[in-house]
């Protein structure tokens, strides 16, 4: 995957992911608009069934209800006074009365002329009425009013309400009943506080109540209810509930939506992360591994070649053969073939640390023999560059159980490597000192230094330090990470001191 596909793919998860939080954050705010006016919805019902109940419950003063109910129809009955033309009434009186929740109710009928002196005012109002009509319609078609000619009735109903010794206080012991039973029915578990107040918050003389701050909505989200909602004639008397922890209690109930998304997105972020990362991580092994190959190749590239030509020119008839030239020849077969055993050797090791078979061959060894061995076989190579290689071996404790073979290696790697990074003639100096856990080991050369950001990489499988102009250092980049290996095999640590220009010191610890 090239560079600009990878680019334009994160950019579009990026803005894709974006949307997706937008919305969410978006869907979350809009779920706890409807959580909040359903919340205040409940309250309100919680409140109103709270007034009404109490009401019922709590008579505050003596009242009495009276109802009444006047029916009235003409009839034609000559026999109540002799006279055919008579209009006469047949009245219904239907009277109820409640004083404090006892109800009492008559009826009564009775038969009435419109000359006696028992009539009802409602029927001589309607009485009236009639012969009123009566006397349009005989002015307007000359007839004489027979008010028998058909039937008219009237109804009337009059309802009085009467309060006396009236006392406005409320049971407050029942007033907390009944409203924690209320908001337990509308499932509201929220903290809440109540107050009484004839008075309410935003009311045109809210500022003359003794306790208004109290009253303020800056204590919480505020309900009120009237707590005489069918008496018009006293002074209401206001039930003020308070949630000072609403928008809290509310975000609770979404909690486990809003978890579930965040989670969602969490995993969605980390997904896209190692995926990305992974790939840039493939992509990067990918370039070692030809690097690698590039490097492995020239590295056997150099040795097959002088064997190859060695042996022509041992087999070559037409040149003259001498025993030095026989000798010299078999000499650079046998250092070639060496050279190409080390670089085989150093790539089975890394494949055996890569499959976990890395077991180490524990005896009793003397570190500063596995130096000085160490040294020898490294001798060439330093003469070769003309340089020096200088031993302070003052430990006195240097001996410890330890792999010989792996052991030597390191040792060997860490003087190899400051003979090919030294700028010039190389000047190694290797050291040792016991500590109060074992004893330490220090290779210490002249040569180019290592950057503080190389310094956290050199120990990477198949990480090279960059060497600019300088084109004769070979090698896989397996060194030093094998190195480590060994060397935490063995419960020890290694670390570096280095500065560009001024050569570097590994120090190798190993417990005794």
């Amino acid at each position: 995957m090239n560079k600009r596909l990878l680019l334009i793919i994160s950019v579009s998860f990026s803005i894709a992911l974006l949307i997706l939080i937008f919305i969410q954050v978006y869907w979350i705010n809009y779920d706890f608009g409807v959580r909040q006016d359903l919340f205040e919805q409940k309250v309100t019902d919680a409140l109103n069934n709270t007034a009404l109940k109490l009401e019922k419950l709590d008579a505050k003063g003596s009242y009495k209800k009276i109802k009444t109910r006047t029916q009235g129809i003409t009839f034609n009955n000559s026999s109540i006074n002799g006279r055919p033309n008579q209009i006469n009434f047949r009245v219904y009186n239907e009277f109820s009365s409640d004083s404090n929740g006892f109800q009492k109710s008559m009826f009564t009928t009775k038969d009435l002329t419109d000359d006696s002196l028992k009539l009802d005012p409602a029927a001589a109002s309607f009485l009236k009425t009639l012969k009123e009509g009566a006397g349009l319609q005989s002015q307007s078609n000359n007839d004489l009013f027979n008010p028998l000619k058909g039937y008219s009735f009237f109804d009337e109903t009059s309802t009085k309400s009467y309060y006396t010794d009236y006392k406005q206080k409320v049971d407050t012991v029942l007033l907390d009943s009944i409203l924690t039973i209320e908001l337990k029915k509308q499932n509201i578990k929220a903290k809440h506080s109540y107050c009484l107040t004839l008075l309410f918050p935003g009311s045109a003389h809210h500022a003359n109540l003794i306790n208004a701050e109290a009253s303020s909505d800056s204590l919480g989200f505020a309900y009120k209810v009237n707590l005489s909602p069918s008496n018009r004639f006293v002074d209401p008397e206001y039930l003020i509930v308070r949630f000072p922890n609403q928008n809290k209690d509310v975000f609770k109930e979404m909690w486990p939506f809003v978890f579930t998304s965040i989670i969602v997105i969490i995993i969605l972020i980390f997904s896209f992360y190692y995926i990305m990362a992974n790939n840039l991580k493939q992509k990067k092994l990918s370039i070692i591994k030809n690097d690698f190959i590039s490097n492995m190749t020239h590295e056997f590239k150099t040795p097959i070649s002088t064997i190859s030509l060695a042996s022509e020119m041992l087999g070559d008839s037409s040149i003259a053969q001498t025993p030095e030239k026989q000798q010299r020849y078999l000499k650079m077969i046998r250092d070639e073939n060496k050279r190409l055993s080390v670089l085989v050797e150093s790539i089975l090791q890394t494949s055996i640390l890569d499959k976990g078979e890395f077991i180490l061959k524990l005896s009793e060894v003397d570190i500063h023999d596995i130096i000085n061995t160490a040294i020898n076989n490294t001798q060439l190579l330093i003469d070769q560059r003309g340089g020096t290689i200088q031993t302070q071996l003052t430990a006195t404790k240097f001996k410890l159980q330890a792999d010989r073979v792996h052991l030597t290696n390191i040792v060997f790697n860490l003087i190899d490597n400051a003979i090919k990074y030294s700028k010039g003639v190389p000047e190694i100096i290797i050291s040792t000192h016991n500590t109060a856990e074992g004893i330490m080991i220090k290779v210490k050369d002249n040569g180019l230094g290592i950057s503080k950001e190389n310094q956290r990489k050199i120990f990477d499988k198949f990480y090279r330090v960059p060497t600019g102009n300088v084109h004769n250092v070979k090698g896989f980049g397996l060194g030093l990470s094998y190195v480590l290996a060994v060397v935490l095999k063995h419960n020890g640590t290694i670390s570096v001191d280095s500065e560009l220009g001024k050569g570097s010191t590994f120090n190798v610890h190993l417990p005794i």
